[in-house]
C-alpha cells in the first residue's frame, strides 16, 4: 500500500483521462504528440524542457516502476524456462493458461505482475491506468479462479478509463457465473467473461445479495452516479438551448461534448420526458447500491468525504464489513470518484441537504446519552447526516440542473414546505389538545 506521501496520486486531475503533460495544461489524443517517458513509460511531456523540470517529481515512482518491470521479467524468464519435473512445467504459460495459480512456480510472477500493475494505477496517467487494466485483465485469463482478488482492483480502474460497458459486463458475469456453486473454474472449456452489451439500466438486484462484494457495489454506485451527472449536463444544456434559433447540429455536437460516458450516448437521443424517467431510474438505482453499501460496511461513505486516514491504512487482512475492508475498497476506487466529475459533488450536496434537515433534532438528542454516545453536537449532525445522505440524493440531483437563484433551489423549497407542514401539525395538535382539555372542563 502507497505511504501517506503517495495519498496525492489518488487526486489526480479531474475529468477523464488524457495524454498531458503534468506540468501545463498540454494535451493530446494522438500519444505522438507529446514525448513519452523511456523509464516507465507512463508519463508524457509537452517538451524535454518540462520533462526535466518534472524529473524531481517523477524519479522516485519512475524507478518503482523501471524495479518493478525488471522484476516482472526476470519472474516471467522463470515460468517460461523452468526445469520440468512433475510439479513444473517447462513453460506453463503454454500449458497452465487458465489455471497458473495451481502452479507453485508461477505464483512469484502472478505476484509480480499484480505489483506492477498497482504501481501504474497510482500513477494516474492515461498510459499507466491503460497498461494497469491490461495486466489485470491479461493475469484473470491466466488464472480463472482469480487467487488474487484481481476482480474486485478491475471495475474501478476500468471506470477511469471510460470503459463503462465492460465495468458492467464484468461485475455482472462474476456476480451471476456461479449461482449454485458449481462452476468448475478448472474447466477451460466452461463461457468465461462472456457477458456483453448487459443492460445498465436494469435492476440492480442481482448484486445486492445478503452479502455483497463492497468492491462491486462502489464500482456500480460510480457508475450509476456518473451516469446521473450526464443526465444533469444534458438537462442543463438543453435548458439553455431552449427557445433559441441554434443549428441542430452545432446543439447535438454540444451535447456530445458534455457528457461523459459512451453509455450516454444512446441517453443523449432521449426527448426530454424520458430523460426524466431515466433519471428518475437511475437515482433510485442509486439509492438502492447505496443503502446496500451502508449495509455491507457503514465505514465506506463515512470515510468517502476524507479518506486520507483509509488511504494510509496499510493492512493486509480484512473481515466483512471491517473498517478495513472499507481501506482497501477505498485504495481501488478513490481515484475513480475523484477522477469522475460531479459525483462527489452530487453526493456532498446529498450531505448538505440532509445535515440541514437534520440539525432542529440536534438538540433534543444530545440530551439523551443513548443516544448521543459521548459525540458532540457537530460529530452527532455528521453521523446523523451521512446516515440519511441517501433519503436526500433527489434534493441533491434536483438542484444540480437548477439555474435559478440559490435561494430558491429545490432543496431550499422542500425544505421550507416541510417545516410548514411540521408546524402546521404541530399547531393542530396542540389546537386538539386545548379542545380536549375544554371538554375535560365541562
Amino acid at each position: 500500500m502507497p505511504s501517506g506521501a503517495d495519498i496525492t496520486l489518488y487526486k489526480g486531475p479531474k475529468g477523464c483521462l488524457s495524454h498531458r503533460c503534468p506540468l501545463c495544461p498540454s494535451r493530446s489524443a494522438a500519444s505522438s504528440h507529446l514525448l513519452r517517458c523511456a523509464g516507465c513509460r507512463a508519463f508524457r511531456y509537452c517538451s524535454r524542457e518540462h520533462q526535466v523540470a518534472h524529473r524531481p517529481q517523477h524519479k522516485s515512482a519512475c524507478t518503482k516502476i523501471k524495479k518493478a518491470r525488471a522484476k516482472l521479467d526476470r519472474e516471467d524468464h522463470e515460468v517460461r524456462n523452468a526445469t520440468e519435473d512433475f510439479m513444473t512445467p517447462a513453460n506453463a504459460f503454454e500449458t497452465h493458461v487458465g489455471s497458473f495459480w495451481g502452479i507453485l512456480n508461477t505464483r512469484d510472477y502472478m505476484r509480480a505482475r499484480l505489483g506492477l500493475a498497482q504501481d501504474l494505477l497510482l500513477l494516474g496517467t492515461l498510459d499507466g491506468v491503460g497498461e494497469g487494466v491490461e495486466h489485470l485483465r491479461d493475469m484473470l485469463r491466466l488464472c480463472r479462479s482469480d487467487n488474487l482478488g484481481i476482480r474486485y482492483t478491475v471495475p474501478a480502474a476500468m471506470l477511469r478509463l471510460d470503459l463503462d460497458q465492460e465495468c458492467y459486463d464484468f461485475m455482472k458475469w462474476w456476480a451471476t457465473c456461479d449461482p449454485e456453486g458449481g462452476y468448475d473454474w478448472g474447466d477451460m472449456t466452461l463461457p468465461y467473461l462472456n457477458l456483453h452489451g448487459a443492460d445498465v439500466l436494469e435492476d440492480p438486484g442481482f448484486l445486492l445479495s445478503n452479502y455483497p462484494e463492497i468492491n462491486f457495489l462502489v464500482a456500480l454506485l460510480i457508475l450509476k452516479l456518473k451516469l446521473l451527472v450526464d443526465i444533469r449536463n444534458l438537462k442543463v444544456t438543453r435548458k439553455i438551448f431552449a427557445g433559441r434559433d441554434f443549428p441542430l447540429e452545432l446543439r447535438d455536437q454540444i451535447e456530445q461534448d458534455v457528457v461523459r460516458s459512451p453509455l450516454s450516448v444512446r441517453i443523449q437521443r432521449e426527448p426530454y420526458a424520458s430523460l426524466i424517467k431515466t433519471e428518475m431510474k437511475l437515482m433510485n438505482h442509486s439509492r438502492q447500491i447505496g443503502s446496500a453499501l451502508a449495509k455491507a460496511n457503514h465505514n465506506f461513505v463515512f470515510n468517502l468525504f476524507g479518506p486520507e486516514e483509509a488511504l494510509r491504512d496499510h493492512s493486509s487482512s480484512y473481515s466483512r464489513g471491517s473498517w478495513e475492508e472499507m481501506a482497501l475498497a477505498m485504495h481501488y476506487s478513490y481515484a475513480a470518484w475523484w477522477e469522475t466529475e460531479g459525483v462527489l459533488d452530487l453526493l456532498k450536496d446529498a450531505l448538505a441537504c440532509a445535515a440541514r434537515d437534520s440539525e432542529p433534532e440536534i438538540e433534543d438528542r444530545m440530551k439523551n446519552e443513548r443516544t448521543r454516545k459521548g459525540r458532540t453536537a457537530a460529530e452527532l449532525l455528521a453521523d446523523l447526516s451521512v446516515n440519511r445522505i441517501w433519503g436526500y440524493l433527489d434534493y441533491a440531483v434536483e438542484n444540480a440542473s437548477y439555474l435559478g437563484p440559490w435561494s430558491e433551489r429545490p432543496s431550499e423549497r422542500h425544505t421550507m414546505e416541510a417545516r410548514q407542514c411540521w408546524a402546521k401539525a404541530v399547531a393542530e395538535e396542540a389546537e386538539s389538545d386545548d379542545e380536549a382539555g375544554s371538554d375535560d372542563e365541562d
